[in-house]
């Protein structure tokens, strides 16, 4: 099993476990195959980590303990679906507590996961 960034997982990746919401609501069955649906699905569920079966090719989990490697990962992603308005400063204030707002999911993904 390896815990990868849900922004790394790509189709076809497996689950190797039940993957619940917040609200504690069943998403995914352990052993589903992912696909771009399924991904913009636990996207839109605030997902921010996931536990996929083991394969030789997958992502390492690359969040350094101190998170500044998520933030960076996350502001690159941020910036990129962004670029087209990065002339407005309301975009860019927009943009920045966009930010934010996913940097405290993750931390509270965490927070959650350590528990």
């Amino acid at each position: 099993m390896q815990r990868i960034p849900l922004m790394d997982a790509k189709p076809d990746m497996t689950l190797a476990s039940d993957l619940f919401n917040d609200q504690q609501m069943l998403l995914l069955k352990k052993g589903a195959a992912l696909n771009s649906k399924s991904i913009k699905m636990l996207k839109s569920w605030g997902i921010a980590f996931i536990h996929i079966e083991s394969e030789s090719d997958a992502p390492a989990e690359r969040t350094p303990s101190d998170g500044s490697g998520q933030r960076a990962a996350i502001e690159k992603r941020m910036a990129d679906k962004f670029s087209q308005w990065d002339q407005s400063d309301v975009m860019r204030k927009i943009r920045r507590v966009a930010t934010d707002i996913i940097m405290h999911r993750f931390e509270c993904q965490d927070a959650a996961d350590a528990d």
